[in-house]
């Protein structure tokens, strides 16, 4: 089950967290007198009421509503809808946006009225309104209006910019592309770098189009990418490139990249045919080479080393890296492991991974002090690393807390700004999405402080997800109580205790996950804590599961608890095989399993083939220790780790 990164699921669960205690807006009105509770109940109904209607209601009825809810926090939202539906009102639009400028009131109603103004040729009105944006339609309308102010030579350049991307166009742009052929500069040269966009991950549809931008002669070249786009190998046919444009190595070096991972030997075979060819360029050389490198150090291929070797250390980064280190691992040739990280650039050599594997090396050379001196040194560090080098010297592992440096009356007086008071009534009426939104905003126009502030505030709203991200988007590590905050504790403790799992390790499975986001919704279709996939689900409960019930915190816990009790009973209780099996699913990551010998654990974690499930593995394990020590349990995560082996031995 891979996962990519979350996307949000307007999802309304009054019902559901009202049930857990954690209703927000029930959490708010406690602490209210009861007569200011009950005038927020009141507003709530009478904005729900108002934001279904005012956008087809008249002018009347919509001022009586404004005026009523006058201080419900959420009432600029009903006068951004009935502004949306009166864009002539120029004046009240333009005092709308300068007053709610960057919240998540502004966008929604600016793009439109731009547009708005676009369709009516209103240039002034729309430059003074317009503000950078990555929207190609509203930048290609200011474009077009800029030409009539500025000198084309100034505006050329960002159409070009426009114009060369990988993607189709909005039809608005037309007209200015057309402006801009026309004066000359769709070059040959402009279009090439535009196919090679497309090309190379792009939307592969234009190719056709681009083609017959291109001069007769050139258009072969199209041709060729088509082909080596369907069928790499193709490019290993010696007859395959003509040889009339040198920008055939274009084609050639982008076959190659792709070769590589299907047919290796063949892909080595075409490359020593092509290797000397003075027109492949320093740039297109490299990128082949380091393709090399990686897809066949990924495949354990002897021939690693040869290929690594040849890339410039200058052009050292964390993936090649990896693999440099991955392959020596691979074949526990711990001479090699320490030259290949001694011969990294030395902010390389630095990370806790490269230093943990250096002593390890180290270790297992005979230099037991040496290793010894970076084994102090890693444990020290509250990440996986430094858990395993504290574990190896006996010593407890290291959490280094410290709180946030933030005072009550911060938090206090947070509470109390208008976009918290929005974003809590969001809460309140169930609206996730939004509430997010509002707290993002406050999140880019908040100092470092206030941000500090903000984790605090959302802890103590049981908001979990927004504190550990707050506290990430400020880079403050240290505040563990809020990083790893002990949500649905009860729950995880009872469901994981009839699954017969650890209660600490289910946690650590749902930070990871989910970062505890109830209405987490990936893109491949995993959702809430636990981050379930139906599929999962269906086979848990051995019967069709409504995908609403995933969201529901009891439900997901329940299924999250006995899917890990499932991979730990497939894996023979290997509590490592299992959590990379709840990232990556069950049978592939017995593909991954040695079936010749065994390895040490840390060795299979750090050569996993997938660099999400690596990183997964190693972020739970740490998770799973700093879980076991909030819970008051002195079990020590990693020691089965140093004399753990993984493969033949395990079958």
């Amino acid at each position: 089950m891979l996962k990519a990164g979350l996307i949000y699921h307007n999802w309304s669960c009054r019902s559901l967290v009202a049930g857990l205690g954690l209703w927000f807006g029930t959490a708010i009105a406690a602490d209210a007198p009861d007569q200011q509770a009950l005038l927020l109940s009141e507003q709530r109904e009478q904005f729900v009421h108002a934001e279904l209607r005012i956008g087809s209601t008249n002018r009347t009825q919509a001022e009586q509503w404004l005026t009523e809810l006058a201080d419900y926090p959420l009432q600029p939202y009903l006068e951004q809808r009935w502004l949306e539906g009166r864009l002539d009102s120029t004046e009240r639009i333009e005092q709308f946006l300068q007053r709610y400028q960057g919240t998540p009131m502004d966008w929604p109603l600016r793009k439109r009225w731009l547009l708005y103004l676009a369709q009516r040729k209103a240039a002034e009105l729309f430059l003074a309104n317009y503000r950078p944006t990555q929207d190609a339609e509203l930048q290609c309308h200011a474009l077009r209006f800029r030409l009539e102010k500025e000198p084309a030579e100034r505006i050329w350049p960002e159409v070009r910019e426009l114009w060369t991307v990988g993607v189709s166009q909005p039809r608005a742009c037309d007209p200015l592309f057309a402006r801009w052929r026309d004066a000359g500069k769709m070059t040959p040269e402009v279009i090439w770098q535009r196919v090679g966009e497309v090309a190379d991950g792009g939307q592969a549809g234009l190719l056709p189009y681009l083609r017959g931008l291109l001069p007769s002669s050139e258009q072969y070249l199209v041709d060729l990418w088509i082909r080596a786009r369907r069928n790499p190998a193709v490019v290993a046919q010696r007859s395959f490139f003509p040889g009339r444009d040198q920008r055939e190595r274009q084609i050639l070096a982008y076959g190659l990249r792709r070769m590589v991972w299907r047919d290796p030997d063949l892909a080595l075979r075409t490359w020593q045919r092509h290797e000397t060819d003075p027109h492949f360029t320093e740039s297109q050389r490299e990128v082949v080479i380091r393709a090399f490198a990686v897809a066949l150090a990924s495949k354990g291929d002897e021939r690693t080393i040869e290929w690594m070797e040849q890339v410039p250390t200058a052009h050292m980064d964390d993936t090649l890296a990896h693999w440099r280190v991955a392959h020596a691992l691979h074949q526990q040739d711990w001479p090699l492991v320490q030259r290949m990280i001694e011969t990294m650039p030395a902010e390389l050599q630095q990370s806790a991974a490269w230093q943990y594997w250096l002593a390890r090396s180290l270790e297992q050379q005979g230099a037991t002090d040496s290793a010894d001196v970076l084994w102090r040194q890693l444990a020290q560090q509250r990440n996986y690393y430094g858990f395993m080098a504290a574990s190896r010297l006996g010593l407890p592992p290291s959490l280094s807390h410290r709180p946030v440096p933030v005072t009550d009356l911060e938090v206090t007086e947070l509470a109390s700004h208008p976009t918290v008071h929005r974003a809590q009534e969001w809460l309140a009426l169930g609206r996730m999405t939004e509430a997010r939104r509002e707290w993002n905003h406050l999140q880019r126009v908040a100092d470092e402080q206030t941000k500090m502030a903000s984790a605090r505030l959302a802890a103590q709203m049981q908001w979990y997800e927004r504190s550990i991200f707050s506290l990430a988007d400020v880079g403050f590590w240290d505040d563990i109580e809020l990083r790893f905050p002990l949500a649905f504790k009860d729950e995880m403790t009872e469901y994981a205790g009839k699954a017969e799992v650890d209660t600490a390790w289910a946690m650590a499975i749902t930070r990871r996950e989910s970062s505890f986001m109830v209405d987490a919704n990936s893109p491949v279709g995993a959702r809430g804590l636990m981050q379930i996939m139906p599929n999962t689900a269906n086979y848990i409960a051995k019967q069709p599961v409504q995908l609403g019930q995933l969201y529901n915190p009891i439900t997901n816990i329940s299924y999250g608890t006995d899917y890990l009790n499932y991979l730990m009973r497939r894996n023979d209780g290997n509590l490592i095989v299992a959590t990379a099996s709840y990232n990556a699913g069950y049978s592939r990551v017995r593909q991954w399993i040695p079936r010749d010998r065994a390895m040490p654990a840390d060795i299979w974690i750090d050569t996993i083939p997938f660099r999400e499930t690596r990183e997964y593995v190693k972020a739970v394990l740490a998770y799973y220790q700093i879980y076991n020590i909030r819970m008051d349990n002195p079990v020590d995560v990693f020691a089965p780790l140093h004399s753990m082996q993984i493969g033949q031995l395990d079958e």
